[in-house]
């Protein structure tokens, strides 16, 4: 297992107007493209989505600018992904609900409260030195 590592997890940025599989809002757009400018350089070594367009279009500019593809994880896997994550030392970034992503950074050995159905910017990072966890909480700005 590495020694170092990072993993980032966030919430999909908003969406439009509730269907079965809602896509990005014009905000939800915009924050996904901050988002990219804020991990651009963060060595992430692999991007993971829930299979929604919502998840999918909130780490698509990032996964394009860093020419990676994006790994598809199902909605109720985050803690098995978290566990992968820790044993392969991977630096990634996990985007999921507002209903997994407390579940994720859980799994990642961290306490934090649940969201809600209108968070939306909370960026967790936990990072890993020498087998010991810490968090960082940031907020994704809105220009």
């Amino acid at each position: 297992m590495a020694q170092d590592f990072s993993v980032f997890v966030v919430r999909h940025a908003e969406k439009t107007v509730e269907t079965s599989n809602p896509s990005l809002s014009e905000k939800g757009v915009i924050r996904a493209k901050v988002l990219a400018e804020m991990l651009s350089k963060s060595n992430l070594e692999a991007v993971y989505s829930t299979p929604f367009k919502r998840t999918e279009q909130t780490v698509a500019p990032l996964a394009s600018a860093l020419n990676l593809s994006v790994q598809n994880y199902p909605a109720g896997g985050g803690e098995a992904l978290a566990e992968q994550l820790k044993q392969a030392g991977q630096s990634a970034l996990v985007v999921g609900h507002s209903n997994t992503v407390p579940a994720i950074v859980r799994a990642l050995g961290m306490e934090v409260e649940n969201l809600t159905e209108k968070d939306y910017g909370d960026l967790f990072i936990v990072q890993f030195h020498n087998g010991q966890a810490q968090l960082i909480r940031l907020m994704i700005p809105m220009p």
